[in-house]
C-alpha cells in the first residue's frame, strides 16, 4: 500500500507543477476591464474650508454640504499580474461655500462643472490572481480556480482638468478676486487607493479614492495675492467591472462566442 501511495505523490507532482504554472498565466486570458461607476466630488480651495487654520491636513475642510456627485467610465489593462495601467474619463461637480469656514465674513460661493481624462499606473499590494497551495490543489469538482476575492492597489497618474461653467454668488462676483476670465483649464495628477471584489469571473465591484493636485489655483475661478497652494479636488467613486476576454492574439474579445478549450 506504501507503494501505491508513493506512487500516486511521484506521479502527481507534474500535474502540480503544470497547475501552478497554469494559474500564474490565468491573468493573460482576461486582462482587459470595463469600468462604469458612480461617486463624489470634494473641493478644496480658496472657498470655503474650516473654520480655522489648522485643518489636520485638509481632512477639516471637507464639508458635507460642498460634497457634489460625479460620473466615471474606464478601461484597464494589465501588463503584469499586479501591474496595470487605466484611462479614466470623469465628469463631476464642484462647489464651495464661506459659510460657516474661516472667511465666513466673506460670503463667497460658487459651483461649476469639471471633466477630468487621465491615464494612472496601478501596482496591486494584494493581487486579485494568488498561486495554488499546496494544501487546496483540488476540490470536489476539480482544481480550484486561483482568484483572490479581494484586490487593494494604489496608484498615480497624469491627467487634465477642464473646468465648465463657474457659477459664482453675488458676493464673489463683486469681489476683486474674481476672474471670469480665469484659465480654464489645468494639469492634475491623480494619487490614491483602490479596491475591488470579485463577485464572479466576469464581473467585480470595487471603490477609489484619489486626491487630484492641480497646476492651477483657478478651479474656484477665484485667487488672492495671498493664496499660497494650487486648487485641489478628489473623487470617490463605486465601480461596476467588466472583465473582457482576451484573444490568443492578446487583443480584447467584445464580441464572438467561446470555443472548446480556448477563446476565439
Amino acid at each position: 500500500m506504501k507503494v501505491k501511495i508513493r506512487h500516486i505523490i511521484i506521479l502527481s507532482l507534474p500535474l502540480l507543477f503544470l497547475a501552478t504554472g497554469g494559474s500564474a498565466q490565468k491573468w493573460k486570458l482576461k486582462r482587459y476591464e470595463a469600468i462604469i461607476g458612480v461617486g463624489t466630488a470634494h473641493y478644496f480651495g480658496d472657498i470655503g474650508g474650516a473654520t480655522t487654520e489648522e485643518n489636520w491636513f485638509g481632512l477639516k475642510d471637507i464639508e458635507i454640504q460642498g460634497t457634489r456627485p460625479s460620473i466615471y467610465l474606464g478601461a484597464r489593462y494589465k501588463i503584469r499580474q499586479n501591474v496595470a495601467v487605466k484611462a479614466n474619463f470623469i465628469y463631476g461637480f464642484l462647489a464651495g461655500d464661506d459659510n460657516g469656514s474661516l472667511n465666513n465674513d466673506r460670503g463667497c460661493a460658487f459651483s461649476s462643472g469639471i471633466f477630468e481624462p487621465s491615464v494612472q499606473g496601478e501596482f496591486s499590494i494584494i493581487s486579485e490572481e494568488q498561486r495554488y497551495r499546496s494544501s487546496a490543489i483540488f476540490n470536489r469538482r476539480g482544481m480550484m480556480n486561483n482568484y483572490s476575492k479581494f484586490n487593494v492597489y494604489v496608484f498615480a497618474g497624469i491627467g487634465g482638468a477642464f473646468l465648465l461653467s463657474v457659477q459664482p454668488n453675488e458676493e464673489m462676483e463683486n469681489s476683486i478676486d474674481y476672474d471670469p476670465d480665469h484659465p480654464k483649464f489645468g494639469m492634475t495628477f491623480p494619487m490614491g487607493i483602490g479596491l475591488k471584489y470579485v463577485l464572479s469571473n466576469k464581473w467585480s465591484v470595487g471603490g477609489e479614492l484619489g486626491g487630484r493636485f492641480t497646476t492651477t489655483d483657478y478651479l474656484d475661478a477665484y485667487t488672492t495675492k495671498f493664496s499660497k497652494h494650487n486648487d485641489v479636488y478628489y473623487f470617490f467613486t463605486i465601480q461596476a467591472i467588466y472583465r473582457v476576454r482576451t484573444s490568443r492574439s492578446g487583443y480584447p474579445v467584445l464580441f464572438g462566442r467561446r470555443r472548446p478549450g480556448g477563446f476565439l
